[in-house]
């Protein structure tokens, strides 16, 4: 008979195996547990700590076992420091302890920030043969002062303004090469000393042209205001990519400086540059109680030879649905084409063609003209524009009884300044305009003279993020050179009222009234208007307003008539090109003849 024993190897295997079955569940088993921060920290710097610890964070997430809870605990401890010297302590006490035998385990971070140390001195020192350039840079020039918090974001955010610095007295080249802090607990201070390596003084290098195909590099060229030789300054080349990007026919502009200078000590540029589609078509919609529908559409071509010449044809129609002059159903209309050529003859000139032919019936008058017009406009100073025109004007104008002939030879200079951070929506900072144009009369029924307007508008943003802005704007107008009102052509006459004007009151209304109940019109004109925009979401704003105004038959504004004032609430909807507005006002000190309330729809704001 024979029997089969285990071996003593296949004898230790299996009792293995079953050890190994009844411990594994209890080694898988997670060891949760709440977590307490106590001691003195509050304010930001608790926050900050809840955020840096793991024991927090992942307090969702436990750990396999006690030991691991532990090991986590001990991390904390390293972490935590660090946070807490990065805010500028480094005399705290942080103490964590673990007690595994809860049921959940109980941990608790007791911390105690101590003062916090400031700022004693900030240096910075060159590396190498080269001394720095230019004055010596300061901690007051790197935003880290005397007696400032001693915090790790302050001197990181203060390392990387050497370099800018540095690139603005031409050293394109410049490096931190280390930095050193050293720690004085017996004031509970910090010193600070960067080491640079300023690099070479370099010159504007080559500059090459990327990227074009259907516009001429001489285009770019003459546009750009950096040239081969000049010091090299990091806002010269901010400055290229908006100027290139003003020009119009360019989608991606890139303008980089090479990563190391030539042996001759220069700074090679290439400009990469990717057009945008020549052709550009559009339209539009507006309305007004008292105006009655009105849209535009238009074509345009943006690189008509090659020079970034605009071409730009274009139809409107207004007044639609409006009765005007007892024929319902006559609109407004206007067709014409403007070409502009950027950078004539010099940089930064652009010179403007039109042609036109319209027809437009306000209450006031109807008027049918062809006008040809060039302008020159230039660039004076930042922010500062003129333009100096000339235009030829043949119109008929129907008034009541009188219907007038004009040949018209006009001579318009403007100067603008606009410190305004928006076009459709500005939030801060303010416009100013002014305009005078003589007007001789060649031929026709009118007589000689000259126009003349003046106006400004401001903003304050007193939220800092453009949720609530206050608004306010002033115009000032008059007319010289005639004997008397009638002696201008009806449309070259002030008038006030409507969406851009006076609020509240129809277009055209505000001011004389003749004997047939339509507008005169004035020689003169004053309108101011307030308004404060919120915003009630991140793309709807509410903006409450007030408007003031008047038209004179005199020269000048007659101070002691009465204006006319409305006031009225506006629904703005913020889109990615500017604000839809729709406006309802109500007229305060109306007449008899003047309606109950006016809306309007338009983009942009009203000023």
């Amino acid at each position: 008979m024979t029997r089969d024993f285990p071996t003593r190897s296949a004898l230790f295997l299996a009792v293995l195996l079953s050890a190994t079955a009844i411990s594994a569940p209890a080694l898988a088993q997670d060891t949760p547990y709440e977590v307490r921060l106590t001691g003195e920290a509050g304010g930001d710097l608790r926050e900050t700590l809840r955020q840096v610890s793991r024991l927090f964070t992942l307090r969702d997430d436990p750990p396999p076992s006690p030991i691991g809870l532990r090991r986590r605990a001990d991390a904390d401890q390293e972490r935590l420091t660090a946070a807490l010297r990065s805010a500028g302590y480094f005399d705290s006490t942080l103490n964590i302890q673990v007690d595994t035998q809860a049921n959940p385990a109980q941990v608790t971070v007791e911390v105690i920030p101590g003062p916090r140390y400031r700022i004693k001195s900030v240096t910075v020192e060159p590396v190498g043969d080269l001394p720095l350039p230019g004055a010596p840079i300061t901690g007051r020039d790197l935003g880290l002062n005397p007696d400032d918090v001693a915090t790790g974001p302050a001197v990181v955010a203060a390392q990387d303004a050497i370099g800018p610095m540095l690139a603005q007295r031409g050293h394109a080249y410049n490096r931190v090469i280390d930095r050193r802090l050293v720690i004085d607990h017996s004031d509970r201070s910090m010193t600070v000393t960067y080491y640079v390596a300023p690099g070479p003084l370099v010159t504007i290098g080559e500059i090459a042209v990327q990227g074009l195909d259907r516009v001429e590099e001489r285009t770019v060229r003459r546009r750009l205001a950096l040239e081969t030789g000049q010091i090299f300054d990091p806002e010269d080349i901010a400055q290229a990519r908006e100027d290139l990007s003003d020009l119009g026919v360019f989608s991606g502009i890139r303008v980089r400086v090479a990563d190391q200078p030539t042996p001759d000590g220069t700074a090679p540029v290439t400009v990469d540059l990717t057009e945008r589609e020549l052709r550009f078509i559009g339209f539009g919609v507006n309305f007004a109680t008292e105006e009655g529908f009105g849209g535009n559409a238009y074509w345009g071509h943006r690189n008509l030879f090659g020079g970034a010449e605009r071409l730009r044809v274009s139809a409107e129609i207004a007044g639609v649905g409006r009765d005007s002059f007892g024929d319902v159903g006559e609109f407004d209309y206007r067709v014409g084409a403007t070409y502009e050529e950027p950078d004539f003859y010099i940089r930064g000139q652009t010179l403007t063609l039109s042609a036109q032919a319209l027809s437009e019936q306000p209450d006031a008058f109807r008027r049918d003209a062809i006008v040809l017009s060039g302008a020159i406009e230039r660039l004076l100073w930042e922010d500062v524009t003129g333009s100096l025109g000339v235009f030829f004007e043949q119109s008929r104008v129907e008034e009541g009884e009188q219907t007038t002939t004009n040949t018209l030879v006009g001579i318009p200079a403007t100067l603008t300044v606009d410190r305004s951070n928006d076009v459709l929506n500005p939030t801060t900072g303010w416009r100013a305009n002014a305009a005078v144009t003589p007007f001789l009369a060649a031929f026709g029924d009118s007589e000689s003279f000259t126009i003349s307007r003046i106006g400004g508008s401001a903003y304050w943003d007193f939220s800092g993020d453009g949720s609530m802005v206050a608004a306010g704007r002033a115009v000032l107008g008059s007319i010289v050179g005639v004997g008397g009102l009638l002696d201008i052509p009806a449309d070259k006459r002030f008038y006030a009222g409507g969406g851009g004007s006076v609020r509240g009151y129809g277009y055209q209304e505000v001011g004389p009234i003749g004997i047939d109940g339509e507008p005169l019109g004035g020689r003169s004109l004053i309108e101011v208007g307030a308004e404060v925009r919120f915003k009630v979401t991140e793309s709807i704003g509410l903006v409450p307003f007030i408007d003031g105004g008047n038209v004179f038959i005199s020269e000048y504004p007659d101070f002691d008539e009465e204006l006319r004032w409305g006031a009225g609430l506006g629904v703005r909807y913020y889109t990615g090109i500017g604000p839809l507005r729709l406006d309802v006002a109500f007229p305060l000190n109306k007449r008899q003849r003047d309606s109950d309330w006016q809306l309007y729809i338009s983009l942009g704001q009203a000023f």
